[in-house]
């Protein structure tokens, strides 16, 4: 398909970043960070690749900084599918950056060499985090849909966890927190719009975030020295 004279990719290519802390005694959800989508998935790896450098990290701030496919597997198998950077930096903190694959449904293009989708868009993520007395370790980090608009973000959120069809509404939960109509967290983390505890003791966490340009995380994350 094409629109004028740009051809629309059937699939685009979103970079996710999370970042988590060994040190943090709650087990909190990690921080998630978007770094563009793509209609290409070799400039989406490119972009992958250099991800942390564009933030303004630095090598020798990594004990471990990885992004062979093969070394991947080896030191990082329980991160699943789609990862392109597993790094550790000093203080224990992980960063892993992965490709998420989604169908084009918003049929969105770019006129950019990069192939970097310049619109704004609006993503929810999913962390599903289980319970464990020993280790919780989030199993998960999905981005669920993407969005041109904070409202359609939100209202899908809303029914992320539920299903009329099978049953499955917020009574069904051990817990279930929702934020408010005039509220983008519910005290659950930074953009955490929804947090719900099934009958198992697994946590759900529904995010709302958007695209970040690597020079925001830089300014913003970056000038504390790991």
């Amino acid at each position: 398909m094409t629109e004028g004279n740009q051809p629309i990719s059937e699939f685009i290519y979103h970079v996710l970043l999370t970042t988590s802390q060994s040190k943090d005694p709650r087990g909190q959800i990690e921080k998630i960070r978007i770094l563009g989508t793509y209609t290409s998935v070799d400039k989406a790896k490119d972009a992958a690749h250099r991800g942390l450098y564009d933030s303004g990290y630095e090598l020798e701030w990594f004990s471990t900084f990885e992004t062979n496919p093969e070394a991947l597997e080896v030191i990082a198998p329980s991160e699943g599918t789609g990862l392109a950077v597993y790094a550790i930096a000093a203080d224990g903190t992980k960063f892993r950056i992965r490709i998420c694959t989604a169908p084009n449904d918003l049929q969105l293009t770019t006129g950019n060499e990069d192939g970097r989708i310049a619109i704004p868009l609006y993503y929810v993520v999913q962390t599903n985090i289980p319970y464990c007395s020993h280790e919780r370790k989030p199993i998960g980090t999905h981005i669920e849909g993407q969005f041109r608009s904070y409202a359609e973000a939100r209202k899908f959120a809303s029914t992320l966890l539920l299903s009329e069809e099978d049953g499955i509404s917020p009574s069904s939960y051990q817990e279930y927190f929702e934020a408010g109509d005039d509220e983008t967290d519910c005290d659950y983390g930074q953009n955490v719009v929804l947090h719900a505890i099934n009958s198992n003791g697994e946590n759900f966490y529904v995010s709302i975030v958007t695209c970040q340009e690597p020079e925001c995380v830089r300014l913003a994350e970056a000038s504390v020295k790991i």
